[in-house]
């Protein structure tokens, strides 16, 4: 299920701009992402901290920069609050390292037997033989850079059926 939010502001010109934001209830948000990948590398640490290049490293589907800001600035509780939604769940104790706050200090719950990741499971419903490289590259990037990639791909098809009709 998805849902889309479309609003407007105004570009330098002063003429309306559009904006379109695309939400997919089927995948997980970034910040549970962030957090379960902070938990099980801040496990392995008798201080409880971890840093934020393994953080990247451990969400290779999601885009470097979504994850760095969302560590260094959405999840952390001493950063300057630059955005609308935060959440609390580290604090940063040096340069690219950060500590789990202690309400978010866990032990691994049990695996449901049989239950994989999501992305394994959505994979499982494709032919066999799907080349899914594809797929993968454009989860790593934000749906705003997504949605441009398929407004460009829209435009030179465009540009080709009109070449078309021509000849």
């Amino acid at each position: 299920m998805s849902r889309k939010c479309d609003h407007h502001d105004l570009s330098a010109e002063g003429a309306p701009r559009h904006h379109l934001h695309v939400y997919n209830a089927d995948v997980a948000p970034v910040h549970e992402e962030v957090l379960a990948a902070a938990q099980a590398l801040a496990r392995a640490s008798s201080t409880w901290t971890f840093r934020i290049g393994d953080v990247v490293r451990a969400l290779p589907h999601r885009n470097q920069g979504t994850v760095r800001t969302h560590v260094a600035s959405r999840c952390c509780v001493n950063a300057p609050a630059h955005h609308e939604s935060r959440h609390p769940y580290f604090t940063a104790v040096g340069r690219g390292v950060y500590r789990l706050e202690p309400r978010y200090r866990t032990r691994p719950a049990p695996a449901a037997a049989g239950v994989r990741p999501w992305p394994d499971r959505w994979f499982d419903t494709h032919e066999p033989g799907v080349d899914t490289t594809q797929i993968v590259e454009l989860l790593k990037l934000t749906p705003t850079e997504r949605l441009e990639r398929m407004q460009q791909v829209a435009r030179s098809l465009d540009t080709l059926t009109r070449a078309a009709k021509r000849s």
